[in-house]
């Protein structure tokens, strides 16, 4: 049993470490729980100390609700929660001025609020539509003009709060590039594998297109990393967002010259196989393997250069092993081997064009 303490005490403080060191989940959660915390604390104490409003359990949900994790989200969930009470408060109006009996009340108002919740603009917060309607006939508001305007100054309230909570205090920033120099790293690992094991005459061919389908997991976690972090700079006052928003301007940049070659590596990977073939680690096919594997490792020289902002190919190695390629294909008189060499040749140059690279 006391094991089982310490254990629960050790995590829960490798966790605070963790949360205060490193600028990942763990602080996220906590930033969380504080910004959710004061934004609820102070939505309650404005509209029970300052307006002394008898049922103000509106503001601080409201407020807890629109702690996003962009101030642009939160902006935009503020309209859509705003909007989401005023149609739930015109429902249990209209309801109420329909149907006399509270129970048959409540019961067409949900009805009725369900289905103007499932208005696409209302997205998730839809729901609140019937909800709100519930609360205002439940609790008799819906007869009294006052208490009406009080539940639409208590949205509004917790709305304004929610919104200045997640732009003012520690306005969530997300970096962009961790995630795209995994994808980068991962693409030039494996030409270079490929590489390697096209000169010492080995194939590999499931491992190199099993590595290479999972690229594509890695293109879209790089690309939603890219699109938080524009998000996250957007209305954020905090010096830290311009700095995430221009990291994400020059990745997507990268993006642009990369997102079609993870396909274009799988299909090098099932070429490569039938260009090795059988007797692959025989010296007389050395002739074939050494352009493949010095052109393989040029385009992950290259995919190096475009994943660290630098000049793509600028010894021009890339467009001469295209060129010594291209002469062996046209020379050779073996027409299968040809063939083979020329799937190689023709997915190695959509890579490089990819790359912003000008071949001729």
């Amino acid at each position: 049993m006391q094991v089982g303490v310490l254990e629960r005490f050790r995590f829960v403080g490798s966790w605070i470490v963790r949360a205060a060191q490193d600028a990942g989940h763990e602080r996220y959660v906590a930033l969380q729980a504080l910004r959710s915390t004061l934004a609820a604390v102070v939505a309650w104490l404005i509209v029970t100390e300052v307006f002394h409003f008898q049922q103000a359990f509106l503001a601080p949900y409201v407020a807890v609700f629109l702690v996003e994790a962009t101030v642009l989200r939160s902006l935009e969930q503020a309209a859509v929660q705003v909007g989401a009470v005023v149609a739930g408060l015109l429902v249990a109006v209209a309801v109420t001025r329909l149907v006399e009996p509270t129970t048959a009340a409540v019961g067409m108002a949900v009805a009725v609020g369900y289905f103007v919740g499932r208005w696409r603009r209302f997205g998730a917060s839809g729901i609140w539509v019937a909800i709100t309607a519930l609360l205002v006939i439940a609790t008799g508001a819906a007869d009294s003009p006052v208490l009406l305007g009080e539940r639409l100054v208590e949205t509004m309230i917790g709305a304004a709060v929610g919104v200045a909570t997640t732009a003012l205090v520690f306005p969530p920033v997300y970096p962009a590039g961790r995630e795209g120099a995994a994808l980068t790293v991962e693409l030039r690992d494996l030409l270079r594998d490929m590489a390697a094991g096209c000169r010492e005459g080995r194939s590999e061919r499931r491992d190199w297109v099993q590595r290479a389908r999972g690229i594509d997991g890695l293109v879209q976690r790089a690309f939603d990393e890219s699109r938080w972090a524009h998000e996250s700079a957007r209305l954020n006052p905090r010096p830290a967002a311009a700095r995430a928003g221009e990291r994400a301007r020059r990745w997507d940049r990268t993006f642009d010259n990369l997102w079609s070659v993870s396909s274009a590596v799988e299909e090098l990977a099932h070429a490569l196989d039938h260009v090795l073939g059988d007797d692959a680690a025989d010296a007389g096919n050395l002739e074939v393997r050494s352009p493949v594997a010095a052109l393989f490792d040029a385009l992950a020289s290259m995919i190096d250069a475009v994943g660290e902002g630098r000049e793509v190919d600028p010894d021009g190695a890339c467009r001469r092993n295209l060129t010594d390629l291209e002469r062996f294909v046209t020379e050779s008189h073996d027409m299968v081997l040809t063939a083979r060499l020329g799937v190689v040749l023709h997915t190695a140059r959509r890579i490089a064009a990819a790359m912003s690279l000008e071949i001729r």
